[in-house]
């Protein structure tokens, strides 16, 4: 069995972005970008696992054509989102219009990385056990904004994650934005959070402001708090 560099795992999107100018379909999800992304360093052993409805297939076979090493599974349906920009990118209205399965550990068993990068978008995309699985095989690395989304009639509200302190214990990296990080430990402040995360088990935490980058705040769009003191 082939044991990849980095494997990202997560559904690819079909997205329907409208702004003032403009409505544009697109496919989109951090496993599609990652992979194209990622396809550009030639030294990375790269693996894409996804799920995607009979719709998106296209897709896959584009990416093939573009040199990804893409497993795709079964689902009943592709997600779909509809994201609606203002004037001002950094806002959006945001609605899931479709929704793919959740991936199991079943469908996993058989793939080996020394990374997993979890693509979350959506809450119930990957449960505590399949991280659990995963991080028994490899590091596993996560942006948390999917965990903070909940889908109710379509719309997208903002939740805390769920059985997060159970699930954090098996996460190397962790990516949390401003808004995110204050979400999930109640503080504003970027060393208390990054402290706080740390302490529930995540050995790296890496921050992003967007941006935020030119306030107060932070002089750099991007922190990352790697801390070693334990193991």
């Amino acid at each position: 069995m082939k044991k990849h560099t980095l494997c990202c795992i997560g559904h690819i999107t079909l997205d329907k972005v409208v702004t003032p100018q403009s409505t544009v379909y697109m496919p989109g999800g951090t496993a599609y970008y990652c992979s194209y992304a990622i396809r550009h360093l030639n030294d990375v052993d790269y693996k894409l696992v996804t799920a995607v409805g009979d719709s998106e297939l296209n897709v896959i076979d584009k990416m093939r054509d573009a040199g990804i090493d893409v497993t795709a599974l079964p689902s009943k349906y592709s997600v779909y989102f509809e994201n609606i920009y203002g004037e001002n990118q950094d806002e959006r209205t945001q609605r899931v219009l479709a929704k793919a399965d959740p991936f199991t550990v079943q469908q996993l068993e058989n793939i080996e990385a020394d990374i997993f990068h979890l693509g979350s978008l959506l809450a119930d995309d990957f449960s505590v056990d399949v991280i659990k699985h995963l991080a028994g095989k490899g590091l596993v690395a996560i942006d948390s904004q999917g965990y903070l989304r909940e889908v109710r009639d379509t719309h997208v509200y903002p939740v805390d994650w769920a059985n997060k302190r159970e699930a954090l214990k098996y996460v190397h990296f962790l990516k949390v934005n401003e808004h995110e990080m204050e979400v999930l430990t109640g503080y504003d402040n970027v060393t208390e959070a990054a402290h706080r995360l740390h302490e529930w088990g995540v050995k790296e935490v890496l921050l992003t402001f967007g941006s935020m980058a030119q306030s107060s705040l932070t002089e750099k769009p991007f922190i990352r708090f790697r801390h070693t003191s334990r193991m």
